[in-house]
C-alpha cells in the first residue's frame, strides 16, 4: 500500500472517527483504524461493534491494499505535521509515513484481528436530507436532556427521531427532563428512529454540508446510517438503532398551566450560575428556589455550611398565581445553555408538578422538567 494525501482530510477523518473508536476495549483491533487505500481513494473505517464510521477521501494511489493501525497514535501524528500533504507507505507490516522531512513508522495491527463491517453494507433507503447546522443546533436543543453518557437504559441514552410528511421531530428524557426540538422538513416516508446519542455527537462534531438520513428497512428498522458528500469524497456514519421503547411522551405533557412568566434568558442563565456556587450541600448540591411573586422571581440557593445567595429577576410578564418551587440548577443552566432566542417563557401548575419552558412566537422547542421535592431551611 502506497498514497500521498492532504493532511488537513486525513486528520479530519481520523478525529471523526475517534468519536466511535473505543477508549478502552480487551480486543486491541477495536481501538485501531482500518486504512484501505482503492483506485483513487482512501478509505477509513472503524467501529466499536455498535455503530460503524467510514470516510472515502480522494488521494493519490501508487499500490492499493489494507492496514489496521492504533488510532490514537496515528491521530496524534497527524494532528501535529504542519506540511500540506503526506506520504503513507505500508511494508513489511510497518506503516511509514513521511511529510516534508519528518518521518514516522507505526507498528500495525494484524487485519484478520479487525471485524468485518456489517452495518454500512446494508441497502439503505432515504427519509430525508438536511442542512447539518440546522441538524446540529436541533441535537443540541435536546441531548443533555438525554441519560448519555450513562448507558445503563439504553432507551434515555438515545434520542428518538419522528419523521413524518411534515416536520422532524428529535425527543430525549432521562426521566426527570424532556425536551423535543420540531424542525420543519418534509418526507415521503414516515418512521421512528431511537438513535445513540454517541452517533449523533459524532455526525454533529465533523459533518459539514447537507445530511442525508436512510434506514436498512422501512416497515421496521434496526440501522440507520448519516451520510455526507463532499468535494474530496464521502462520509457516513452508520449506528444500530438502540431497542426498546420509548416513553409515550406526550402523555406527560400538561395541556395547561396556572402560572406563566417571560424573562430574559440569559438573565435567568446568569442568575442560576451565580446562586449555585453556594448551592453545595451534601444532599442537596445545585438546587435552586423559585419564588414568583407579582412581577419578580427571586432565584435563590439552600442554604449550606457555605452560606446562601438569591438574586432577585424583574419579570417582562406574568400571569397567576404566586409559587415557590424547587429545581435541579444544573439542569436549567444546561438546557438555557444549550437554546437560542433573548425570552423564555416558563409555565407552571403547582409545586409538584412539571414546569414546561418554551421560547415566545415559536412551537418548535419545548423542555419539562420535574420539581424537586425537599424540606430545608433558606
Amino acid at each position: 500500500m502506497n498514497f500521498t494525501i492532504k493532511t488537513e482530510l486525513l486528520e479530519k477523518a481520523l478525529n471523526m472517527a475517534n468519536v466511535i473508536v473505543p477508549k478502552k476495549s480487551p480486543l486491541l483491533a477495536l481501538e485501531g483504524t482500518k486504512i484501505e487505500a482503492r483506485e483513487s481513494h482512501v478509505i477509513i473505517s472503524t467501529t466499536d461493534l455498535e455503530n460503524e464510521y467510514i470516510s472515502s477521501i480522494q488521494a493519490e494511489v501508487f499500490q492499493e491494499g489494507q492496514t489496521v493501525v492504533p488510532l490514537k497514535s496515528i491521530q496524534q501524528l497527524i494532528s501535529k505535521i504542519d506540511y500540506p500533504e503526506i506520504s503513507i507507505e505500508l511494508k513489511d507490516n510497518i506503516l511509514n509515513l513521511n511529510s516534508f522531512g519528518f518521518s514516522a513508522e507505526l507498528t500495525t495491527i494484524d487485519t484478520s484481528e479487525y471485524p468485518e463491517l456489517t452495518l454500512s453494507t446494508s441497502k439503505f433507503q432515504k427519509l430525508l436530507e438536511i442542512e447539518s447546522e440546522i441538524l446540529s443546533e436541533s441535537i443540541n436543543n435536546v441531548a443533555y436532556s438525554s441519560s448519555y453518557p450513562d448507558d445503563s437504559n439504553p432507551v434515555f441514552a438515545g434520542i428518538l427521531m419522528e419523521i413524518n410528511k411534515k416536520e422532524l421531530k428529535l425527543v430525549s428524557t432521562d426521566g426527570s427532563q424532556l425536551a423535543i426540538k420540531k424542525i420543519n422538513k418534509t418526507s415521503q416516508k414516515e418512521s421512528k428512529l431511537l438513535v445513540p446519542v454517541k452517533s449523533l455527537k459524532a455526525i454533529q462534531k465533523y459533518i459539514q454540508g447537507n445530511i442525508e438520513i436512510s434506514i436498512d428497512n422501512i416497515e421496521s428498522p434496526k440501522t440507520v446510517c448519516f451520510k455526507n458528500i463532499t468535494n474530496f469524497g464521502e462520509i457516513a456514519v452508520v449506528s444500530k438503532l438502540i431497542e426498546g421503547n420509548f416513553p409515550e411522551y406526550k402523555e406527560v405533557i400538561p395541556t395547561e398551566f396556572e402560572i406563566n412568566i417571560t424573562l430574559s434568558k440569559k438573565v435567568l442563565l446568569d442568575a442560576i450560575k451565580r446562586v449555585m456556587v453556594l448551592s453545595k450541600s451534601k444532599e442537596l448540591s445545585g438546587i435552586v428556589i423559585f419564588e414568583i411573586t407579582k412581577n419578580k422571581l427571586l432565584v435563590k440557593s439552600i442554604e449550606s455550611e457555605l452560606g446562601k445567595a438569591k438574586e432577585e429577576i424583574v419579570l417582562k410578564k406574568k400571569t397567576g398565581k404566586d409559587i415557590v418551587i424547587h429545581f435541579n440548577g444544573k439542569f436549567l443552566e444546561t438546557m438555557l445553555n444549550s437554546i437560542s432566542g433573548e425570552d423564555i417563557e416558563m409555565s407552571f401548575i403547582d409545586e409538584t408538578s412539571p414546569m414546561k419552558v418554551t421560547i415566545p412566537d415559536t412551537e418548535d422547542f419545548l423542555y419539562l422538567l420535574m420539581p424537586v421535592r425537599i424540606t430545608a431551611t433558606v
